[in-house]
């Protein structure tokens, strides 16, 4: 055989060796939709994953592939297989609320066809869009949150979610004097029902709160961190509104700051805390089933520790953890490496003590910003991100006296993240309006009476804007303020109702029982663009129906009902029209 043959022989051979002998190709994630931080996502978003490799889809689950809203909870769906494989589609099976931060994760236990785990976790967040809005908003309601005979019980911190699965956001609220949590459920028209109590230990102080599902059995739980109680507080909610009794874990020492991650990949949630007495924070990484490790402590360069969020920072697809100090001023970077550890990465002035802080991307560039309340200074601060885990020096804007919560959201419904500051020493919340750039403008006080504290954005009624729950510490109370936006609903890409539907504003409104009987009905005017069963019915605010204006099939066209509330006692009513997919409230007023 000519030596020419044998080397060709040789090199076949060689080829064929290392083929078959090849190191396994890595599973990697190559696109994924809808864009991170982008806040024009449908209300049932088509999310979808594309990946390198042929997906083994027995490993591809609620849990490995989770979808979470931070209101509704944990968002059931169909997965679909496409492209050989090689790209997984979920599709939500309920809605997200309006202006909702939603999470997706992938955890590591997702395979390749071929047994090739995926390299490391990802996770992402977006928001749902919000269609419409407005800066004007009216307190429609005040609730009081003590028992008969309590004295000042200081409710501090609020988390809104879905607890009952009904659709409505609950309301739950930790009260520090007292060491409880009370949780006020949604009556279905956007107003809350009398409250639960959940005791904690003698002094625990609870105050900063999240809600996740800890335990992966669908249902939203609560957390809190306690103050003085050195501890976190774990309840389960079995589904109904109801939350079992709490679990206990210790962190370090005066937790201000508490979020919710998961840390090391593995497709359950984890708890960050940030504990300022002991000026470090705190790690509790879950076992699987809603019970948690022995709390790991870690020291930062900052001082103080006092508020922490979760996300993305430095696009690696991997969640961060932010830090806020309140006695070195500064924000931290903590850049999660999807093994349950985290690493500080970079350190900003945020020029002023820092109490809370919330992310988003503010000026719409794709990254992950930070506005934070800067207390002392009575001034929220914006940090812009530059994609990379840094910030660019803050931009700070006046607000009321010393603001201690700090909350982002599509007020006005154009496209862009708004600003409410909670301060607590003027007793009011500043609204910022953005201009689209990250730049605030036009900036509104609504009064609170003696402490504004923690308020949250959210829709509330379910009628397509967000509307405003605060807090007022001192007096312990909750303002319910309502967004005065016209209402239309499923004319948008979010079709949170039925499509082209719209209800107008009734008339008159407010209603007064002096007119003459040939005035004396309110007329309720609405369009449909097809035939619809649509059923009317009016509460009142304690959630007891008063009556069942219509229940029928409207053809396609605009439409007039009429009722005539001569037997109702004056005050606030709320008409609930409801259709197969949709429901849609508004308030009426009836003076005497």
């Amino acid at each position: 055989m000519e030596l020419m043959q044998i080397v060709k022989i040789s090199i076949a051979l060689s080829i064929f060796w290392l083929n078959s002998h090849a190191l396994p190709q890595n599973l990697n994630i190559t696109g994924f939709a809808p864009t991170p931080q982008s806040l024009t996502a449908a209300g049932k978003p088509e999310i979808t994953v594309n990946f390198n490799q042929p997906i083994a889809s027995a490993t591809v689950d609620n849990r490995s592939f989770s979808v979470f809203g931070r209101w509704m909870g944990v968002c059931p769906g169909t997965f679909s297989f496409l492209n050989n494989n090689q790209q997984i589609r979920f599709i939500p099976a309920k809605s997200f609320s309006v202006g909702e931060w939603v999470t997706v994760g992938l955890s590591k236990a997702i395979s390749s066809q071929s047994g090739e785990k995926l390299s490391t976790s990802h996770a992402w967040n977006f928001w749902t869009s919000v269609e419409r809005g407005s800066f004007d908003f009216e307190r429609i309601d005040l609730i009081n949150v003590r028992k008969g005979g309590e004295a000042m019980i200081r409710t501090y911190g609020a988390y809104a979610g879905d607890l009952n699965g009904d659709g409505y956001h609950d309301f739950v609220v930790p009260n520090e004097n007292v060491s409880d949590v009370r949780v006020f459920m949604n009556d279905g028209g956007g107003g809350y029902l009398d409250f639960d109590t959940y005791s904690l230990p003698n002094n625990s102080t609870p105050s900063t709160n999240e809600g996740a599902d800890f335990n992966g059995d669908g249902f939203l739980d609560f957390v809190c961190g306690n103050i003085s109680g050195n501890s976190v507080s774990l309840f389960f909610g079995d589904g109904t509104g109801a939350l079992g009794l709490p679990t206990h874990y210790p962190v370090g020492n005066g937790t201000r700051g508490l979020c919710v991650l998961d840390l090391n990949g593995d497709g359950s949630p984890d708890i960050v805390t940030a504990n300022r007495a002991s000026s470090n924070i705190s790690i509790l990484l879950n076992n699987g089933d809603g019970t948690f490790a022995q709390s790991t402590n870690m020291n930062t360069a900052a001082s103080g520790e006092t508020a922490c969020a979760a996300a993305d920072v430095n696009e690696d697809g991997l969640t961060d953890v932010i830090v806020g100090s309140f006695n070195s001023r500064e924000i931290v970077v903590l850049l999660g490496d999807g093994n349950g550890n985290l690493n500080e990465f970079s350190r900003t002035d945020a020029k002023g003590s820092v109490w809370m802080i919330a992310v988003g991307d503010m000026d719409n560039d794709g990254h992950v910003d930070v506005v934070s309340a800067n207390s002392r200074q009575s001034q929220f601060a914006l940090l812009r991100g530059n994609g990379d885990g840094n910030f660019s020096p803050a931009e700070v804007y006046d607000v009321g006296d010393f603001p201690l919560a700090i909350e982002v959201g599509d007020i006005d419904g154009d496209g862009d993240l708004d600003v409410v500051t909670s301060n607590f020493s003027s007793a009011d919340w500043t609204l910022y309006e953005n201009d689209g750039t990250g730049t605030f403008v036009n900036p509104r006080t609504l009064p609170a009476t003696s402490a504004g504290s923690c308020a949250v954005l959210h829709d509330r009624d379910r009628d397509g804007d967000l509307d405003i729950t605060g807090i007022d510490e001192l007096d312990d109370l909750l303002f319910i303020f309502d967004n005065t936006a016209i209402t239309t609903i499923g004319s948008g890409p979010n079709q949170f109702g039925p499509e082209d539907f719209q209800l107008y504003q009734s008339y008159p409104n407010p209603f007064s029982a002096s007119q003459s009987a040939a005035t004396a009905t309110i007329t309720l005017p609405f369009s449909l663009k097809r035939p619809t069963q649509v059923k009317i019915e009016l509460f009142n605010l304690r959630g007891q129906r008063v009556a069942l204006l219509s229940d029928k099939t409207f053809a396609a066209g605009n439409h007039d009902v009429q009722f005539a509330p001569e037997n109702l006692a004056s005050g606030i009513y709320l008409y609930r029209f409801s259709s197969e997919n949709a429901v849609l409230t508004k308030k009426i007023i009836l003076l005497p």
